[in-house]
């Protein structure tokens, strides 16, 4: 699992902003136990715990400034605002096939912007709801919910310009309703049970006429990389893992006995060696093959037409059933309730 945190790029604009209004922002941070280095290290992150602290002191500062948690500017122009602080994920937003793909590019790579809050896409059989789940303590005036649906939409809105979608929010009242009501072409309701966006699944299929397919290809590959440099795993752990998916996806090894053997065959150790270096890096063999085996299964539920039985095969469970425990004692849902979340209840049983 990820460890939860934000890109410091959001805080270095937000914060020199600031300085532009004459705000000490050195005093904000240290006071934060925060330092510049902090915040203008490439690609660096910033902790979970840092952002919402952050996140409540810069947001009560743009209220006293501007009026609102987010300024004005960033509603109108939150695509533009947003490439300009990472290019490599709107970027592949904005040149995929379709506006299904461009949803999915997002939800699965804002990671660059941040992973502190969950995003979940609930597709049904005549509308697709985006659920933001705000993860900020109670106490803190969390303006990501709004401002993630904002970015989102106006993405959507690139590929189907006259689209109209449901934008439901959780607080009583929002600033610049005006504009969020003339993005999604509707009346945002406010004091709802969740933070969405709900959107007719014929939209889905709308294509982008200047799709570029080779640029797309280099886009998710630098994204790729960027996310093994930001989420750096420790060099064992990552040839490990590298193999297990390697075994999986050959299908040439699916048991947990021969996948082991398959690793230390090609990186040339003993298991006793392999157990005790995954020690010094906090993981065990298990842990990996596991998370490995949820990762595909994600991936092989949402992206292929295998069955269910097919998938478990793949994957070396001994029966549907144990396949089956073992995803909903991960995600808290049977691998077709998964699969029918995520592509509209098509799927094989």
């Amino acid at each position: 699992m990820l460890t939860r945190s934000v890109s410091n790029s959001i805080y270095r604009t937000s914060l020199n902003n600031l300085r532009q209004k004459g705000i000490d922002t050195n005093n904000l941070l240290g006071g934060l136990g925060l330092s510049t280095h902090e915040i203008d290290k490439p690609y660096g992150r910033i902790t979970e715990h840092n952002h919402y602290q952050l996140m409540a002191k810069i947001s009560g500062l743009n209220k006293t400034l501007y009026g609102s948690a987010i300024p004005e500017t960033i509603y109108i122009n939150s695509v533009e605002h947003s490439h300009a602080i990472f290019p490599e994920l709107i970027g592949l937003c904005l040149n995929e096939k379709t506006l299904e793909s461009a949803l999915w590019s997002f939800s699965d790579n804002r990671f660059l912007i941040g992973n502190c809050d969950d995003l979940f896409i609930e597709k049904g059989q005549s509308h697709t709801r985006i659920r933001y789940k705000n993860r900020a303590p109670h106490s803190v005036n969390n303006p990501s919910a709004i401002f993630n649906l904002v970015l989102l939409g106006s993405i959507l809105k690139s590929y189907s310009p006259g689209m109209s979608m449901q934008i439901e929010l959780t607080d009583s009242a929002v600033h610049h309703q005006t504009l969020v009501n003339d993005l999604f072409n509707k009346t945002c309701l406010l004091r709802q049970e969740h933070d969405a966006i709900i959107l007719e699944n014929r939209y889905l299929d709308c294509e982008n006429a200047s799709f570029n397919p080779l640029l797309n290809r280099l886009q998710k590959s630098h994204v790729s990389a960027l996310k093994k440099q930001i989420f750096k795993e420790p060099p064992l752990t990552t040839a490990v893992n590298a193999i297990i998916e390697q075994c999986y996806l050959s299908g040439q090894e699916t048991s947990a006995n021969s996948i082991l053997e398959k690793v230390c065959q090609d990186l040339r150790i003993s298991r006793w060696t392999l157990n005790r270096r995954l020690q010094l890096e906090s993981a065990t063999f298990t842990q990996l093959l596991n998370q490995q085996q949820l990762l595909l299964s994600m991936r092989m539920l949402r992206e292929s037409t295998l069955s269910i039985q097919e998938i478990s095969d793949c994957l070396g469970f001994s029966s549907h059933s144990v396949y089956s425990r073992f995803f909903r004692n991960h995600v808290q849902l049977s691998p077709l309730q998964f699969r029918d979340k995520g592509r509209g209840g098509e799927s094989g049983s």
